[in-house]
C-alpha cells in the first residue's frame, strides 16, 4: 500500500522590520546617488540558499513580483533569501553589508524560532528580530531582519563596507524558516532592488539597485527543489520538511517515506518520487500532479513495510519536480535501515 499527500504551506506571516522608521511601501523612481548593492549573505544560491519572496509589487489584496510571478506574499516589502534546511542555520552562513554606509542601529538577543510554535505574543513588536540597519546616504538605507542569535557582530555608528560581515542567517523574531529579509527603503519608502523605477506590472530590463555580478546570483527563477527526506509516517513527513537531507538509521519502520519540499509550485507541475532500496530495485516510482499550488510547496509519497520486513541497508530518494515536461529540479537523500 502506498501513501501520498501534497500540501501548500503557506506563509503569511509579515515581515518586515520596525527598526527601520515606517512609510507606505512605494516603488518610486531611484534617485541619483542610490547605491549599487551586492548580494547580502555569503551563500550559494544554487545549493545552499534560495530566494523564497519578493517585494509584492501589487496594489490592493493582489500579489505580484517584479516579473509578474506569484514568488511574493501581500504587502511584502523585501527579498528573503532563506536557507534550504534548518540545520544549516549552525554553519553560520554570514550576512554582509550589500553596500558601503554607516551602522544606524542593532539589535540582538532574540531566539532562533518559529513563530508558530512560540506565538506572535513572545516577540511582541520585535518583529524583525535581531536586525541591523545601514544608512548609505542620500536617503537610502538597508535592513537585514532575522539574524542568528549572537551573530550580529555590527555596531552603531560603525563605519562598514560593502562585503563586511554582519552577522548570520537566522530565525529570530517573525519568521517560520530560516532566512535573511532584506529591505531596501528611500526617503523611508519601499524599494523593490529588482526594479525600483516601475509603479507596478513586469519589469523585462529592470534597470536594479544590484551589481550586474549580483543579479547574475540572483537570477530569477519561478519554482525551486529546496530539500528532500525521509520519514517514517505521514504526520511526521510534514514536520520533518525543515530538517536536513543527512542519512538516518531507522529499525524496521511500518512506512517509508520520502517527501520534498518546493517553491513556486504550480497547479499541474508534476511531482516524481523514487526510492531505490539495497539491491537497487525501485522501491517506489510514483508521479503525482500538483493540486493548489503554493509558495512553500510539500509533497510525500510512500509504501508500507512488506510483509518479509524491509531489507537491511541504504535506501535513496529522489524527489523531481516537472513543468511542461522540464525538470525545475531534483533532491536526493539516504536513510538507512536495519
Amino acid at each position: 500500500m502506498t501513501w501520498l499527500c501534497s500540501r501548500n504551506i503557506r506563509l503569511s506571516l509579515a515581515v518586515s522590520g520596525l527598526m527601520i522608521a515606517a512609510g507606505q511601501p512605494a516603488h518610486a523612481a531611484a534617485q541619483a546617488g542610490r547605491p549599487v548593492l551586492s548580494v547580502p549573505v555569503e551563500c550559494d544560491l544554487a545549493t545552499l540558499c534560495s530566494i523564497q519572496k519578493y517585494v509584492d509589487r501589487a496594489p490592493g489584496p493582489q500579489r505580484q513580483d517584479y516579473r509578474c510571478g506569484s514568488l511574493v506574499t501581500d504587502g511584502h516589502d523585501g527579498t528573503d533569501i532563506r536557507l534550504r534546511n534548518l540545520p544549516d542555520m549552525a554553519r553560520n552562513v554570514p550576512v554582509v553589508a550589500a553596500a558601503d554606509g554607516v551602522v544606524l542601529r542593532v539589535r540582538d538577543g532574540m531566539a532562533d524560532a518559529n513563530v508558530r510554535a512560540t506565538g506572535a505574543a513572545a516577540i511582541g513588536d520585535r518583529l524583525a528580530g535581531n536586525a541591523v540597519v545601514i544608512d548609505h546616504g542620500q536617503g537610502w538605507v538597508t535592513q537585514y531582519s532575522h539574524l542568528k542569535q549572537g551573530s550580529v557582530v555590527a555596531k552603531p555608528g560603525q563605519a562598514v563596507k560593502g562585503g563586511q560581515r554582519i552577522g548570520a542567517i537566522g530565525m529570530s523574531g517573525n519568521a517560520e524558516f530560516a532566512h535573511l529579509h532584506f529591505e531596501v527603503r528611500h526617503d523611508g519608502r519601499s524599494i523593490d532592488p529588482f526594479a525600483p523605477g516601475a509603479a507596478t506590472g513586469c519589469a523585462s530590463e529592470p534597470a536594479p539597485l544590484w551589481s550586474a555580478a549580483a543579479m547574475r546570483q540572483l537570477a530569477y527563477r519561478e519554482a525551486e527543489v529546496l530539500a528532500a527526506g525521509f520519514a517514517t509516517d505521514p504526520e511526521s513527513a510534514l514536520g520533518m520538511r525543515h530538517r536536513a537531507d543527512r542519512a538516518t538509521l531507522y529499525a524496521n519502520p511500518a512506512s517509508l517515506i520520502l517527501w520534498g519540499t518546493a517553491t513556486g509550485a504550480r497547479d499541474g507541475d508534476e511531482q516524481q518520487f523514487v526510492i531505490t532500496g539495497p539491491s537497487g530495485g525501485a522501491v517506489l516510482d510514483r508521479n503525482v500532479r500538483v493540486a493548489k499550488g503554493g509558495l512553500d510547496w510539500v509533497g510525500f509519497a510512500g509504501v508500507r513495510r512488506p510483509a518479509a520486513g524491509w531489507q537491511p541497508g541504504r535506501y535513496e530518494g529522489r524527489y523531481t519536480l516537472k513543468r511542461g515536461g522540464k525538470n525545475i529540479g531534483s533532491r536526493t537523500t539516504i536513510i538507512l535501515l536495519k
